[in-house]
């Protein structure tokens, strides 16, 4: 007990001494001693966050001044260097650096001037720079180079934003190519992967809307979903399978997949068996499918579903129950009187076991071939044992008497550590216990789960 309170206030002495090193006083001496060095920008860092602390702090506006004013210069004189040297895009961003320093100093109420001139000879270049990037990005373009001409009218579009036609030459440079590739896709009937590459282009270039809608119609597959059959004991379960996958596999929102209704195709396969008896059900399920103009039908049956169930049983376990009573002395200390009563406490022990096995079965209705097949066996237990009593479970020890009502030569207390450690979990351990239908359902999701995945997985175009 002592050592935790020690380590309390071990950590709170670490969280008192780290945050008190985050005052704005402190933050703006290692400004300062950052600007003694030369160290400018990281200056700034410092007196920043001196700030954001403290927004009248006035030694941080102080440093913060003074490092920006040189940091901003040295920004200035590299312009001129790369100017001078006809590095123009180096001195573009140079002087783009010093007009962000200078704004995110201005938001703390401080001022920092910049010379016209700079000013005038940064639009000049601009203007020089982003009339011959748009040249070369042009050229680029005709040569069908698009990554290079996307990059170049990106950074024009950042730098003069509506110089003319750049946006739209921009939308050229980086859609064209996509959009060429969904066409090949479209071309040689991958439609799926077609779709995605249009989904990557706004639906405003040229006909990507007409081309993505051609290509997801072409892909959608609507699947017919078949009254499960039941092997079991267990009534009504195949229902409650089948629901929740037509209820998942709407709920993923894959843009080729289609549910037809089951009520409609129930009854074309009804009309089916009555007109092809003697033909296996494979065919008649297809030839259903293909009737109400599904794809693909997936048919499933129940086949195993085995409970077992051990009910709750409550045993009767003997232990003691340990007093201790305080006595003050006459001579003002203390002593204590221990004292174990005996008493009896309950073990409660229980457990559900559920077993499921489901089969699924997704067929061509254009070719009858078996597209996915698939026993799924899923199994669960959730089991309980544990102590229960009205008293204080930290005061009952583990042991055994003979008698409630006088002393055995029998009785005893035990001293085992590890034997009270265990009867303390016993204590604290888990006392719900799951049903038999809690986990039948558990399992069911996990049974729709999967069929759902492999559903979604499936692809036509990959066969």
């Amino acid at each position: 007990m002592v050592t935790n309170h020690l380590s309390k206030i071990y950590i709170l002495l670490i969280f008192i001494s780290t945050f008190s090193c985050e005052t704005p006083k402190h933050l703006t001496k290692k400004g300062n001693k950052l600007l003694e060095k030369e160290f400018y920008n990281d200056a700034c860092t410092y007196y920043f966050k001196a700030l954001n602390k403290n927004s009248v702090f006035i030694k941080a506006k102080e440093g913060l001044k003074n490092a920006g004013e040189k940091q901003i210069d040295a920004y200035l004189d590299n312009f001129f260097k790369n100017k001078s040297y006809g590095n123009k895009r180096k001195a573009i961003y140079n002087y783009l650096d010093a007009v962000k320093l200078k704004d995110k100093i201005e938001t703390y109420s401080i001022n920092i001037e910049i010379s016209q001139m700079y000013r005038r000879d940064f639009n000049t270049l601009l203007d020089e720079y982003v009339e011959k990037s748009y040249n070369n990005a042009l050229e680029f373009l005709n040569n069908e180079n698009f990554p290079e001409a996307e990059e170049l009218f990106h950074e024009i579009s950042i730098l003069k934003p509506n110089f003319r036609d750049v946006n739209s030459m921009k939308d050229i440079a980086t859609y064209e190519p996509i959009y060429r590739k969904a066409n090949k896709l479209l071309e040689i009937k991958k439609f799926r992967t077609s779709y995605y590459e249009f989904d990557k282009i706004p639906l405003n270039y040229k006909k990507c809307r007409e081309k993505k809608n051609l290509a997801q119609n072409e892909a959608m597959y609507s699947i017919a979903i078949l009254k499960f059959e039941n092997h079991t004991t267990s009534t009504g379960l195949e229902n409650s399978i089948s629901s929740q996958i037509v209820d998942k596999l709407i709920s993923i929102n894959n843009p080729f997949l289609k549910i037809v209704d089951r009520r409609l195709t129930n009854t074309i396969i009804n009309e089916q068996i009555l007109g092809m008896s003697g033909q296996v059900k494979e065919k008649t399920n297809a030839k259903a499918g293909e009737l109400i103009g599904a794809k693909a039908v997936l048919s499933g049956n129940l086949a195993t579903c085995n409970q077992t169930q051990i009910p709750l049983e409550k045993i009767f376990k003997k232990g003691w129950f340990r007093t201790i009573k305080t006595i003050y002395n006459e001579d003002k200390t203390k002593s204590y009187d221990t004292t174990f009563e005996k008493i009896k406490y309950n073990i409660i022990k229980g457990s559900n076991n559920v077993e499921i096995g489901f089969n699924f079965q997704l067929t061509s209705t254009e070719s009858g071939e078996i597209l996915i097949s698939k026993l799924i066996n899923k199994s669960k237990k959730d089991e309980v044992y544990y102590a229960q009593s009205n008293l204080d479970y930290r005061k009952i020890f583990p042991g055994n008497w003979i008698w409630q009502n006088r002393k055995s030569s029998d009785d005893y207390i035990s001293s085992s550590k590890s034997e009270k450690r265990a009867l303390d979990r016993l204590f604290r351990s888990k006392k719900n216990l799951l049903s038999a239908d809690q986990i039948t359902n558990n399992i069911i999701n996990q049974i729709t789960n999967q069929v759902t995945q492999q559903i979604n997985n499936y692809n036509p175009e990959n066969d």
